[in-house]
This record gives structure tokens, C-alpha cells and sequence, in this order.
């Protein structure tokens, strides 16, 4: 937040809150560079409020961002970071900063077995040639990656559409790969998974370690990420405290 003014009469009454978010986003690409690679870290911030009228010194916006990772260890990490640019963008102008962080999906750890068995079942249903598979980290997030966190979990994809993924040009081309196939593979790894008294569910099971030891201790770490904080204080001295977690 910062002061509102005449943009053309007096904007040195003001304090752009816009431009104080310009600089917390400068100063987060600036942070790029130290995130490391196998951390696989994405912070992709937008503005959804940058001022009420051009003709006037915008003291309200409102910046929005993920922060993705490999680990919840990783994400809080890049997290604080992003906090700090934040409020020195802020500070840099005079403005103040109201931080609001919660948990979104955590990272997804497929299960190498349950990866397996839907490998195998996908080629009982199309052939080996027309699988593809690949152990490679996937930057992208699901509420598949919260179950994967205390049971063993795994989260395959269908062919049959076309286009970028979120663009305005991503549909489906083909609806029995899309929809039928998908649903078809499945029920094979259900049956897969059932007969012989769900001999091959319980190996998985046993087998898998998940990161967490059970639901509640999962919950507990997430809610470490829950803030509500003014992150710039400003006092009559003229120094200046910044809070960021």
C-alpha cells in the first residue's frame, strides 16, 4: 500500500504502491539465479489490481504468485526469499507491504511401483510403442502431489488433445484418447491392483516410503506456510523493522 495523489498536481505527495510492486518483482528475477536446479523452484507473480485511475498515484495493489518446488524444505526456502524481496521493494518507495501466504499443492513424488504397474497397463492397452515414459522432475502441481505426500500415488496423462496447456488454443482433438483410453487404463490398474486379494496393492503399500508419517504430521508442515503479516514498519525514529515470516 502507499499514498494517493494527484498523478499530474502533486505526485511527490505520493507513494506508488505500483511501483513499489514493480521493484519486489525486480528484485525476485534478481533472485533467480540462486535457485538451484534440482530445487526446481518457479515463482511466476501477477499483478491483479494496479490502481483505481490513471490520474492518480495508485496507493492499493494487489500481487498475486505460486512458488513452486521440489520439496515443501525447498518451497519455504525460495518462499522467504520472495517475502524479503517483497518488502524491500516496498521499503525502497516508503511503501508498506501485507503479506498473505498459504499453502497450495505440494510436489508430486510419484510412486516408482504404482509408476510401473501403470506403465505395463498402458501398454496392455495401446502398445509399448505408443507409451512414453519419463522419470524426469514435473514443475507442474496437482492435488495428486498432497496424497503423494503420505501414500504411494502416481499420476499418468492420456493423449488426444492439442495446443499449449493453459493457451486459448489447447483442446481436445480426440475424445476417445482423451476420455476413453484414460478411463479404460485405469480399470486396468484397478484390476491390476485388486485380484488375487489385492496381492499387488498391498506390495505397493508396503514398499512405499512417503514423506510424511502420517496425514497429521503432513497438515502440520503445510500449516507453517500460513502468514498474515504486515511486513514493513515504519517508527517515529525513522528506522525501519521487516518481517517476513
Amino acid at each position: 500500500t502507499g499514498t494517493a495523489a494527484h498523478a499530474g498536481g502533486s505526485p511527490h505527495l505520493g507513494v506508488n504502491a505500483l511501483y513499489a510492486a514493480q521493484m519486489g518483482m525486480q528484485a525476485v528475477n534478481a533472485l533467480r539465479e540462486t535457485f538451484q536446479d534440482d530445487h526446481h523452484i518457479r515463482v511466476h507473480p501477477i499483478l491483479t489490481a494496479g490502481g483505481s485511475s490513471v490520474n492518480i498515484i495508485p496507493d492499493d495493489v494487489r500481487l498475486e504468485s505460486y512458488v513452486r518446488g521440489a520439496s515443501m524444505s525447498c518451497i519455504k526456502e525460495a518462499n522467504v526469499k520472495v517475502n524479503r524481496a517483497l518488502a524491500g521493494g516496498a521499503v525502497s518507495l516508503g511503501a508498506k507491504v501485507m503479506i498473505i501466504d498459504r499453502p497450495g499443492y505440494a510436489p508430486l513424488n510419484n510412486d516408482k511401483n504404482l509408476m510401473a504397474l501403470a506403465r505395463k497397463c498402458m501398454e496392455a492397452l495401446v502398445g509399448a510403442d505408443r507409451v512414453g515414459f519419463s522419470d524426469k522432475w514435473s514443475t507442474g502441481c496437482t492435488d495428486m502431489g498432497d496424497l503423494s505426500c503420505v501414500m504411494p500415488a502416481v499420476h499418468p496423462y492420456a493423449s488426444g488433445a492439442t495446443g499449449t496447456g493453459h493457451g486459448v488454443d489447447y483442446q481436445i482433438k480426440d475424445v476417445e484418447k482423451a476420455c476413453l483410453n484414460a478411463a479404460k487404463a485405469q480399470l486396468l490398474m484397478v484390476e491390476a491392483l485388486l485380484q488375487n486379494g489385492a496381492e499387488k496393492a498391498q506390495s505397493i503399500i508396503k514398499g512405499c516410503k512417503p514423506l510424511y508419517p502420517s496425514i497429521k504430521a503432513y497438515l502440520a508442515d503445510i500449516d507453517q506456510l500460513v502468514c498474515d503479516l504486515e511486513a514493513v514498519n515504519y517508527a517515529e525514529d525513522g528506522t525501519i523493522q521487516i518481517r517476513i515470516t
